[in-house]
């Protein structure tokens, strides 16, 4: 920017820049507005894979943040850079292929920040027609979107593939297991390193340019660390030519992460170039001087005496002449030289004169002043104008300018947003002058401020976007902007009364905090998304129930807040994704008993209703199921928490070639999405030893040969000493509580390890002949406990002499009681009772008998407090102490083989049937019973509708149970119970009053769909049948993969032609379907063949040569054609010219879908989701192989894949299906044949229910 323009824009309006910067996409909460619509146009499908992924990634625009700090900071002078550029450093680093890094440090106010602003402006220019690229991050400390290592990255990685989009691809994979949780979370920095370096082998030829300002404003101090040793080894690759600038202030640690001094690294000092700096100040003075003496016009006098004041004063300080700038902007011109005269020489000097000026002013504009101060020092982010004068109460005076201008001194004015840098917020919150009582009191201003503002600002679809799938990325700001004001507010007002620790009227029952949480939350929820700040929602509402339990007036409002957690969690992705699901899915699906569905309920959709009885009557305590990333590995255990609950990791197993092959698997356990790939050779044992950031494990199972090895969570590596404990044995091991020792014992001794040294300090025989299943310690690591067979040991940790032996001939775990000191009470558990001992006496106190299951996992929480068992699969948890009986979680998992406690026992682990789930502590009355809803007992395979989807009867059937469901009567499904189970397939007749099952473990059978009765046995298993249209006759696939047809009046098989034997009985068991066409007629399919069969010529008329071998088939009416399903796409038969006339391609659907009807005209397919538009009839024509046609459902349909599952509406998403809800299988029902829309959709949801969706044909899905 030249020099002239600069003063262009300096005497521009505040509010027309505002304008400006919010047009071009000024970034408000975590969104640049309009910036992600650029995002949107760099893809065709705005909702593929990578463009959701870049989305997800996205956090700022750096480019814009550089526009808002040069704005802030006055414009960006060319004069006051222009010397870094001759700099022989920035020369060498700039022209040198062996440069990699320069580090430019110096003192606070030299202005670095600018200076790498102007650097960036220099290398855009010089690279502008090169293969080169330029990444860069300006790191903040008062914005929250800027200041942590993961933000860094986001804004890197985020440059680095909108100048080479071809690099999504690599992180699009790993995007497609976790989603949006891949980038957030504790382990989102460990993530998002791998990915980062992952990325630099790909990077095209050229020079990558990367540059980073202040990292020491990181909130963390790990940051600092993570982000300085990434730079380190980065510089090393020999994959690409990288070249780093990093700016900060002059530390030496700095210098020794970055290795300043080794060939390609070189530091620049700015307080070396005293000189240069000087000239760069003064030509910032000179700048800043014309615009000040431009009112005094030929006044030549005043300019001079202002340049020569201001070099006087300010030395080489940047930041010393723009507060001074900003004190003589804000008094008349003959007052300027006066001011000039009696300034502090220094930063904090000038702090001090003008917190003594404003004090001295007049009650209310004092009161102003410190409301904007308080406001802009404490606010999580620079603010828009809008904001600040929402939240202080500048918009209704009009004393507004003069306010802010008496505020400068302090730096806070700027172009479109307001803030202040690091030295004016420490000294704002440390001055006992403008704030004598401290900023506590602030905090409840701004928040009793923001509840106000919400509270008239807030309404239901605030965008007008109408649509209930509308994605929060392509929402476009209306102007005006509705959220202008309180966009602030609505994400920060929880940390502000956090920080206030107020206690007044507004946050107790029935206050002005809950009458917003009743009236509001569902408007505050969707202004969130459209802010894209679902996610600092989420985090901070934990803090508000922390803040809450300690208020003894807010029960009910703790309750509520509570409530409205399991709401969040439970909703939060879906209306992150799509701001009005909070008024669709949100609301439908509300459990019934939950106090959220008091609140929201009056506010569900017109469009559908869920039947009675079908919806959850409470939440549900599943937190979530953890994948193992891999199909072929299977999540064995053990598993183990770290000690601040944090990680997560398990060990899984596969099989290769008969030889099981064991790795460990680590979680971030809040986001549950998978960090690092899998550690190899390990599993045996898992532990996190407390106070440290590693994770110990070894091979095995158990004997644990080849010592035990520590992965370190801080730099994603094996720790320096690859094996720390070698040669080392053991059938149990446990760290001490303050992490310093390990215990490990075998079958004869035990062994005490300082393991961060690799040394064993003691050895002691156990004499017990048996290894030990478990050890513990006690809380003050004086003593250690070793259960043996048959007894239970106590050990002096120091010395390895015994201090008692407990006769317990049963205990597999022990821990300490928590309700003794030194250790003087332990607990044992086994899979019969839980028994406490005193170790002084060697006396049982009390003993709990337990549900008998000897296959039970049990488990002790960490603290003692917990223990858990699982009982044929019904998972158990009492308090210890009292032997109060907590819960029973009963249908959630068939069976269970093991269970976990993480630290402070607010979630439990269990591994079973179904994978790894994390279940919370679900607050509830003694012994409470929560019982899965479930209808079948495992997953749902199929789903039957009657009348070729036009009947009111449903099937459902498991791999052991059926049901039958008539939707006109009562919820109570009618229940058919086969004696073996093993069922492959069901048919419905087409009346609904009959039911055939094939089995692969016993003969099929036909039976009653009104009262489940057994009507006929069929004297042969299967895995296809079908009814013909009368309903007297069916087909079945037999096992030994022959066709045989059953008279249902007769009683007994019907003659059946010869059989193509060798296409037929060479096809895969289960693999394979059957249909009518007439009573005559059917089509079968197997070993990529269809076979078409007239019964009354007793011949097989055709056979349609296929690719695949169908899984459902369907005629049309006039038997003129024929579907076939397969796993990726359906295919549309002519049948008299034996062609392929469509296929339509379902690889999104994770499963191929059942047929169910033909409209007469050939037009439409009705399948189990929803109507397919299949097009004008398609002639037969002598080209093979079809034509390809979209996959498109007409009006109400299904949708399941790996965005979860939905309800579509002329296939746009509509209504999100929670996990609860999601389909394994579904069916729609029509009103009446030919109808153009489904009146009803049945889910066989993957939490074994069954539930019915009733559409209301008079409404739009608005």
């Amino acid at each position: 920017m030249a020099p002239q323009d600069s003063e262009n824009a300096m005497t521009t309006s505040v509010e027309a820049n505002s304008n400006q910067v919010i047009g071009d996409g000024f970034q408000v909460n975590g969104v640049v507005y309009g910036s992600i619509s650029v995002v949107n146009q760099k893809f065709k499908e705005p909702e593929s894979d990578d463009a959701l992924c870049l989305r997800d990634l996205y956090i700022s625009n750096p480019w814009l943040d550089k526009q808002r700090i040069e704005d802030a900071k006055g414009g960006l002078l060319k004069d006051s850079y222009r010397w870094i550029l001759t700099n022989a450093s920035f020369q060498w680093w700039f022209d040198d292929p062996s440069a990699r890094l320069l580090w430019i440090n110096g003192s606070s106010g030299t202005g670095k920040t600018m200076l790498l602003c102007g650097v960036i402006e220099e290398l855009r220019s010089r690279i502008e027609c090169s293969e080169d690229r330029l990444c860069f991050f300006f790191c903040e400390s008062a914005n929250k979107n800027a200041d942590s290592a993961a933000a860094v990255l986001r804004g890197l990685i985020f440059l680095l593939v909108d100048q080479q989009p071809d690099l999504i691809k690599h992180i699009a994979q790993e995007y497609k297991a976790a989603g949006s949780k891949l980038f957030e979370g504790a382990g989102a920095w460990y993530t998002l390193r791998g990915i980062f370096l992952g990325l630099l082998p790909h990077l095209q030829p050229g020079v990558t340019y990367f540059a980073i300002d202040a990292p020491e404003e990181t909130s963390e101090p790990r940051d600092l660390e993570r982000l300085l040793s990434l730079v380190s080894e980065s510089s090393n690759t020999p994959h690409a030519h990288i070249k780093w600038l990093v700016t900060t202030g002059r530390r030496a640690d700095v210098a020794r992460r970055l290795e300043v001094g080794r060939p390609g690294r070189e530091g620049l000092n700015l307080d070396d170039c005293t000189e240069e700096l000087k000239s760069a100040v003064n030509a910032y003075i000179v700048w800043h001087a014309k615009i000040l003496a431009r009112p005094a016009i030929g006044d030549g006098i005043l300019l001079q005496k202002i340049e020569q004041g201001l070099q006087e004063k300010s030395g080489t300080e940047f930041k010393y002449v723009a507060l001074m700038v900003a004190k003589l902007g804000a008094v008349a011109t003959h007052q300027m030289l006066d001011v000039l005269r009696e300034a502090a020489p220094d930063l904090s000097g000038l702090f001090r004169q003008a917190s003594d000026r404003i004090n001295s002013l007049d009650r209310e504009t004092k009161h102003l002043c410190r409301s904007v101060l308080a406001t802009v020092a404490l606010a999580h982010r620079p603010l828009i104008r809008e904001e600040l004068y929402a939240l202080t109460g500048l918009e209704s005076t009009s004393a507004a300018g003069e306010v802010l201008q008496k505020c400068s001194s302090f730096g806070i004015q700027g172009c479109g947003t307001f803030s202040v840098d690091l030295p004016a917020r420490e000294f704002l919150c440390q001055d006992k002058v403008l704030f004598p009582a401290g900023l506590e009191g602030e905090h409840q201003h701004i928040f009793l401020r923001s509840l106000n503002l919400m509270e008239r600002t807030l309404r239901r679809d605030m965008y007008r976007l109408k649509e209930p799938g509308f994605l929060a990325v392509d929402v476009k700001v209306p102007e005006p902007n509705p959220l202008l004001t309180s966009a602030y507010s609505c994400e920060y007002w929880i940390d502000h009364l956090v920080a206030s620790r107020y206690n007044g009227r507004e946050i107790r029952d029935d206050g002005a905090l809950y009458a917003f949480l009743g009236f509001k939350y569902l408007h505050w929820i969707e202004s969130l998304s459209l802010l894209g700040a679902m996610r600092t929602a989420l985090s901070s509402w934990s803090k508000l129930v922390d803040f809450l339990q300690r208020k003894k007036e807010a029960s009910r409002l703790l309750e509520l807040v509570l409530d409205g957690q399991r709401f969040l969690e439970y909703n939060g992705n879906s209306i992150m994704a799509r701001p009005l699901q909070a008024y669709a899915s949100a609301t439908l699906f509300v459990p019934s008993q939950s106090m959220s569905a008091e609140l929201v309920w009056n506010q569900r959709p017109e469009w559908v209703e869920i039947s009675d009885g079908m919806r959850e009557e409470h939440w549900s305590p599943w937190a979530q199921m953890l994948d193992p990333g891999n199909a072929e590995f299977q999540i064995v255990g053990p598993v183990a928490f770290s000690s601040d609950g944090t990680w997560l990791a398990a060990a899984l197993e596969a099989t290769c070639e008969g030889v099981a092959k064991r790795v460990v698997q680590i979680w971030d356990a809040v986001q549950g999405n998978r960090v690092w790939e899998p550690l190899q050779n390990s599993g045996g044992w898992i532990a996190f030893p407390p106070n440290s950031t590693l994770l110990a494990t070894a091979a095995g199972p158990w004997p644990r040969s080849g010592g035990i090895r520590f992965w370190n969570l801080a730099s994603g590596a094996w720790h320096d000493s690859a094996t720390t404990i070698s040669p080392l044995d053991f059938s149990a091991a446990v760290f001490s509580p303050d992490g310093v020792w390990l215990a490990a014992a075998d079958s004869n001794q035990i062994s005490i390890w300082d393991w961060a040294r690799g040394d064993c300090t003691l050895r002691f025989s156990h004499g017990s002949g048996s290894a030990p299943s478990s050890l513990a310690y006690s809380a003050d690591g004086c003593r250690l406990a070793s259960a043996h067979q048959g007894e239970i040991r106590v050990w002096n940790a120091a010395s390895g002499s015994e201090i008692r032996r407990l006769d317990d001939s049963e205990a597999s775990l022990i821990v300490f009681s928590p309700e003794s000191t030194g250790g003087a009470k332990l607990i044992s558990a086994n899979t019969n009772s839980l028994v406490s001992w005193s170790v002084e006496t060697g006396d049982r106190l009390s003993v709990l008998d337990l549900p008998s299951d000897p296959y039970s996992p049990i488990a002790l929480s960490p603290d003692g407090r917990r223990f858990a068992a699982a009982p044929r699969g019904n998972i158990m948890t009492w308090d210890t102490v009292t032997r109060r009986r907590l819960q029973t979680l009963q249908g959630y998992e068939p069976r269970v083989r093991s269970l976990v406690f993480p630290p402070g026992g607010g979630h439990l682990a269990s591994i079973g049937d179904r994978g790894l789930r994390l279940y919370r502590a679900v607050s509830s009355q003694e012994g409470d019973v929560l019982r899965a809803a479930r209808d079948h007992p495992d997953n749902i395979n199929i789903l039957r509708v009657s009348n070729h989807g036009c009947g009111r009867t449903v099937v459902s059937a498991s791999a052991k149970t059926i049901k039958v469901w008539h939707l006109d009567g009562a919820r109570r499904p009618v229940d058919i119970k086969p004696a073996k189970g093993g069922i492959l397939d069901v048919a419905l007749s087409a009346d609904g009053t009959q039911i055939v099952f094939a089995s692969r473990l016993e003969n099929a059978g036909v039976w009653s769909a009104q009262t489940g009765e057994c009507l006929q046995a069929i004297p042969d298993t299967g895995f296809a049948v079908a009814f013909s249209p009368s309903g007297t006759r069916i087909a079945m696939l037999t096992s030994s993969r022959t066709l045989r047809l059953w008279d249902l009046t007769r009683r007994r098989f019907i003659r059946t032609p010869d059989q193509p034997r060798t296409a037929m009985q060479s096809g895969q068991f289960g693999v394979g379907a059957v249909t009518f066409a007439s009573e005559s007629r059917l089509a079968a399919s197997q070993d990529r063949t269809i076979f078409i069969w007239n019964q009354k010529r007793l011949y097989w008329g055709q056979s349609l040569a296929d690719d695949d071998t169908a899984k459902s088939l369907l005629f049309s009416s006039d038997n003129r054609r024929l579907a076939s399903s397969y796993d990726d796409k359906i295919k549309i038969w002519d049948v008299a010219g034996s062609c392929c006339l469509q296929i339509l391609n379902t690889a999104a659907i994770p499963h191929h879908l059942n047929l169910v009807a033909f409209d007469t005209a050939w037009s439409q397919l009705l399948t189990e989701v929803g109507i397919v538009d299949l097009g004008d009839p398609i002639e037969p024509s002598a080209e093979a192989g079809g034509t390809d046609r979209e996959f498109r459902c007409q009006g109400y349909g299904v949708h399941a894949g790996i965005d979860g599952g939905w309800v579509t509406w002329n296939s746009r998403k509509v209504l999100w299906l929670p996990p609860a809800y999601y389909p394994d299988r579904s069916a729609v029902i029509l009103s009446e044949p030919g109808a153009s829309t489904p009146s009803a959709i049945v889910l066989g949801c993957r939490s074994g229910r069954v539930v019915v969706l009733q559409v209301n044909q008079d409404h739009l899905p608005r």
